[in-house]
C-alpha cells in the first residue's frame, strides 16, 4: 500500500482520531451541564460526572492507543476465543457475579466502576465475525457451512443480551452484525430466511415476558410517552441557537437520564439546531471516513472490520438521535463519545484505534518476515460483495 492510496487512509486515520476528540470533548462539557443539578441534589459536587468521564477517558485514550498500534491482522488468530468470551460473559452476568440495577443484570460492578457486558461483546462480535468473514477463501459464504452458524451465534449473542433485559443493544448488535454479513458476501435471501422465523418469535418472547415493552410502544404510537414528549420539548424550545449553555430547564424536572439516554435533548434544548446539526455533522464525517477506510483496507479483514465499526457506531448514533426525536420508541441506549458512561466510552475509543489500526497498514512481524502465508484470509476485494460479487484476487478479476 503507497502512493495516494496510503495518503488517502493517513489522512482518514487523522479526520477519524480528530472527530472522535470533537464529539468527547464536546460530550464532557455537556455532561457537567446536563448533570451538574442532579450531582448537587444527591450531595456530591456538581462537576462528580464530568470528572468521571474525564477519568474514563484516561483508560479509554489508553485503550485506543493500545488499538492503534497493535497490528489490526493480529486479532485473526483470536475470533473463535473472542466469540466465546464474549458468550461466557453475557452468561456470567446473569449470575451472581453480575450486578442487577433497575431490575436488570447488565453489569459487572468493580468497587466504584460498572463495566456492561454488553459493551464488550458489541466490539467482540464484530472482530470475531469480520476474522471468520474474511477466512472464507473465495469471499462467498455457503449457507450450511458459514452462514448458518455465523446466524446461529449471533443469535445465541442477542438472544443472551435480550434476556439481560437490554432489547435496544440487543436489536442494535444484529443489526450491525446482520449489516456484517451482507457486506462479506452473505445473499439477502439467506438472511432472510433465518432472520424471518427469529424475529417474530423474539418480538412475541418479549412482549409476553416484559409487559412494558407494549405499554411503550403503544404510548409511542399514540404519542402519550411521557420520555419522548419531554424531549421533543426540550428540543424544540431551544429554536436555532437554543436558550444558552447550562441554561435549559429540561435536566431539572421533567426530562429524566438527561446526562446519559437524552443528553441530545439537551443538547437541543441549550445549543437550538445548530447544536443537534454540529453533532449530526460530525457524525455523518466519522461515518464517512470510516467507509472510506473500509473501501480502502488493503486486505480483506480490516475492509470488514472497519465496515462493521462503522455501522454500528453510525447505527447506535441514528438510534439515540431516534429515540430522543420521537422517531422512535423509547429505548435507553448512549450517543457515542456524548453520552455519560464509562465502560461504552472505553469500547468506542477501542473501535476508533481499529479504524487507525486499519488505516495504518501496519503488518505482523511474521507476515513482514514471510513466514506467514498472506494469501488466505488476506486478499484485496471489494466491499459488499453481497450487492457486487466481483472479487479482486491478487489484480485479478473473478467474476
Amino acid at each position: 500500500m503507497v502512493g495516494e492510496g496510503a495518503e488517502n487512509l493517513r489522512r482518514r486515520r487523522s479526520l477519524v482520531i480528530m472527530i472522535v476528540a470533537a464529539l468527547t470533548s464536546f460530550g464532557i462539557i455537556m455532561i457537567y451541564s446536563a448533570s451538574s443539578t442532579r450531582a448537587t441534589r444527591n450531595g456530591g459536587l456538581d462537576a462528580v460526572y464530568a470528572w468521571t468521564q474525564l477519568i474514563w477517558l484516561g483508560v479509554a485514550v489508553v485503550a485506543m492507543i493500545a488499538m492503534a498500534t497493535i497490528p489490526h491482522r493480529c486479532w485473526l488468530r483470536l475470533r473463535y476465543p473472542i466469540i466465546t468470551a464474549c458468550c461466557v460473559l453475557l452468561v456470567l452476568v446473569m449470575t451472581p457475579l453480575g450486578t442487577r440495577v433497575n431490575g436488570a443484570n447488565r453489569w459487572f460492578r468493580f468497587s466504584h466502576f460498572n463495566i456492561q457486558a454488553s459493551e464488550l461483546a458489541k466490539i467482540g462480535m464484530i472482530v470475531a465475525f469480520a476474522g471468520i468473514l474474511a477466512g472464507i477463501r473465495d469471499g462467498r459464504p455457503l449457507f450450511f457451512r458459514h452462514v448458518l452458524p455465523l446466524c446461529a451465534v449471533s443469535g445465541l449473542a442477542v438472544a443472551l443480551i435480550a434476556v439481560e433485559p437490554d432489547f435496544g443493544t440487543a436489536f442494535l448488535l444484529a443489526a450491525g452484525l446482520g449489516g456484517l454479513l451482507l457486506a462479506g458476501g452473505t445473499r439477502v435471501w439467506q438472511l432472510l430466511l433465518l432472520a424471518a422465523p427469529a424475529v417474530p418469535v423474539g418480538a412475541w418472547y418479549g412482549m409476553a415476558r416484559y409487559d412494558h415493552i407494549i405499554r411503550r410502544i403503544e404510548d409511542w404510537l399514540s404519542g402519550a410517552a411521557s420520555h419522548t414528549n419531554a424531549s421533543k420539548i426540550a428540543i424544540g424550545s431551544g429554536g436555532l441557537w437554543g436558550v444558552g449553555l447550562g441554561q435549559g430547564p429540561a435536566k431539572l424536572d421533567y426530562l429524566p437520564e438527561a446526562h446519559t439516554d437524552f443528553i441530545f435533548a439537551i443538547i437541543g434544548q441549550e445549543l437550538g439546531l445548530m447544536g443537534t446539526l454540529s453533532v449530526i455533522a460530525l457524525f455523518v464525517m466519522l461515518v464517512w471516513q470510516g467507509m472510506g477506510i473500509s473501501a480502502r483496507a488493503e486486505d480483506r479483514f480490516g475492509s470488514l472490520l472497519a465496515f462493521g465499526i462503522t455501522l454500528l457506531i453510525g447505527g447506535q448514533a441514528i438510534f439515540n438521535i431516534g429515540v430522543a426525536t420521537g422517531l422512535l420508541p423509547p429505548k435507553g441506549i448512549s450517543l457515542p463519545f456524548v453520552s455519560f458512561g464509562g465502560s461504552g466510552l472505553v469500547v468506542f475509543y477501542s473501535m476508533a484505534g481499529l479504524l487507525a489500526s486499519v488505516a495504518s497498514g501496519r503488518r505482523p512481524r511474521a507476515i513482514m518476515a514471510g513466514t506467514v502465508d498472506e494469501s488466505n484470509p488476506i486478499r484485496k476485494y471489494r466491499p459488499l460483495p453481497a450487492f457486487k460479487t466481483t472479487i479482486i484476487m491478487n489484480g485479478e478479476t473473478d467474476a
